[in-house]
């Protein structure tokens, strides 16, 4: 796969089918993750692969609380646009797909073949950053699809630590938890707001002398 093919496509895709990832393709995700850059070359990350069935249905049920808690706190406000807005709105349908993905996740994270947890160290996990991103671009290069999400280890740590037989937050600090598994939908460049209008130059709010009316990649 061409590399901008992959820096373009690679977005969160939570939809997947059940079937199994081979440990041949798992390795070599985990191979590309290692090569990443490494803040002092500490390589301070560590990883569990969990494909086992009843960890799933246990993480799904605490994942299906998480996003719950949140729909009626932090997202409340993207709730109540979904509900009350105007159905031809796109900020609304654009609302309404992202939700709609989100939900399903929760509701089908046991079916999700392979969840990948991530811990780095307390002065060095930034390092785990470029690893689970190489690791994802890898990914998508074999056709498997993921979301990056740190929505377990909002309420729910000690339970997850306890169930992946994980140590306490330490040596070691829980960071994230990534998906992966073949989508059901299609690839594709995710939408987003133009690079002009997120960037400054040389002093906060000094834009920049260019613009990008349209994906640079198609």
């Amino acid at each position: 796969m061409e590399l901008s093919q992959a820096l373009y496509t690679t977005r969160a895709m939570r939809r997947v089918k059940p079937d199994p990832i081979p440990d041949e393709i798992l390795a070599k995700l985990l191979d590309a993750a290692v090569r990443a850059p490494s803040g002092g070359n500490t390589q301070s990350w560590r990883f569990l692969l969990v494909s086992d069935p009843a960890k799933r249905i246990a993480l799904q049920k605490l994942y299906r609380e998480g996003l719950t808690d949140l729909n009626a706190t932090k997202y409340k406000a993207v709730m109540d646009l979904i509900k009350d807005g105007d159905p031809s709105d796109p900020e609304v349908i654009q609302a309404k797909k992202t939700n709609a993905s989100a939900e399903w996740l929760a509701d089908n994270l046991h079916l999700v073949p392979t969840l990948l947890f991530a811990w780095g160290k307390p002065n060095g996990e930034s390092s785990i950053y470029p690893a689970l991103w190489s690791l994802q671009l890898a990914a998508t290069a074999e056709g498997i699809g993921t979301s990056l999400t740190t929505l377990l280890f909002k309420n729910h740590t000690q339970q997850v630590l306890e169930l992946l037989g994980a140590p306490e937050p330490g040596v070691w600090v829980p960071m994230a938890m990534i998906t992966l598994g073949y989508p059901t939908g299609r690839w594709g460049v995710a939408q987003r707001q133009p690079p002009h209008e997120v960037t400054f130059q040389d002093t906060w709010g000094n834009p920049v002398p260019w613009r990008v009316e349209k994906p640079l990649w198609q």
